[in-house]
């Protein structure tokens, strides 16, 4: 959409979910840009006020910055959808398949097992429910991870199946499981159609995978951009990147991240993000920066970028 003087973006944040907190660092990040921009902006945090607020509200585009439930699933996306109201980042389509980790590694491993570079995943694992859960016929390292959800809340890494079993919790018919693979953390932002860099991330605790601690926590993470690895796995990875993207419809931005194993040189894709973080340790904003975009240049590109679906 075109911005004018007199453009009113809706800052939307917060949200009920776990993700919240990271809502309200996102949001107070593209607060500062939305402003810094010139353009009047109302917050409202979803959590805090009802739905109705939405509907009185005389504003020209939204810019969601909601993660995890209700506001990174499709939910927001079909409500805007319905009030017309332009917003940022992926429709519902493109939300609701990239939150469902199960559908989204269907979805792209079907759209190119048949092409000349085929996206590859880690192979999903059979979950056994009694007692307690365990894995169906492999004892090796494997990560059990909420099918919905991200910022890694609810991720565990169990490094022997006859040592531990995951106990069964209230959200244990929504978690599904994957071989352990590789051993470097590597993520692809795609902005407005292109890929940006791929950064490596390595933990400060030298950790399995890339904790809640670490995205969130200042100093408990380290972001090698670009990522210093052969160039045949860079250029893949910006290429998965970008057709996952495409693939699934997403519009504005995305992050996808994967895992690299460097002693046989494979990567493999893990998810897409449609949300990505914005806060002062997030990659998205990282990466743009790297390509000399601003955060105050960033956000007015998404506002630049917002439609709704009719």
């Amino acid at each position: 959409m075109r911005i004018t003087k007199n453009t009113h973006v809706l800052l939307l944040k917060g949200g009920f979910g776990l993700e919240r907190n990271v809502s309200l660092r996102s949001a107070k990040a593209c607060l500062e840009a939305i402003k810094e921009n010139g353009l009047k902006v109302t917050e409202i945090d979803i959590g805090l006020k009802g739905i109705n607020e939405l509907t009185s509200l005389k504003v020209d585009v939204c810019f969601n910055a909601l993660h995890g439930k209700f506001g990174e699933d499709g939910t927001v996306q079909g409500l805007l959808n319905l009030l017309k109201i332009p917003y940022t980042h992926s429709g519902v389509t493109a939300s609701a398949i990239a939150m469902n980790k199960i559908h989204f590694k269907r979805l792209i491993t079907n759209a190119t097992e048949n092409s000349e570079d085929p996206i590859i995943f880690p192979q999903t694992l059979r979950i056994i429910n009694g007692e307690s859960l365990h894995i169906n016929n492999y004892d090796g390292p494997h990560v059990i991870k909420p099918i919905n959800g991200g910022s890694s809340v609810d991720v565990t890494i169990i490094k022997d199946n006859k040592e531990k079993s995951f106990i069964k919790n209230k959200n244990s018919d929504a978690l599904m499981a994957e071989v352990l693979v590789g051993d470097r953390e590597l993520t692809v932002t795609v902005l407005k159609g292109k890929s940006l860099s791929v950064t490596e991330i390595t933990t400060e605790e030298k950790q399995d995978f890339y904790s809640y601690k670490a995205k969130y926590d200042k100093n408990s993470s380290y972001h090698e951009i670009p990522a210093l690895i052969p160039n045949n796995i860079f250029d893949k990875a910006m290429s998965w990147a970008l057709r996952a993207h495409q693939i699934i419809g997403c519009k504005g931005i995305s992050r996808t991240d994967f895992r690299y194993d460097s002693l046989y040189n494979k990567l493999y894709m893990l998810e897409l993000n449609t949300q990505p973080g914005m806060t002062e340790t997030s990659l998205a904003p990282e990466q743009a920066l790297f390509c000399k975009i601003s955060m105050k240049q960033l956000v007015k590109t998404l506002i630049e970028e917002a439609t709704f679906e009719c």
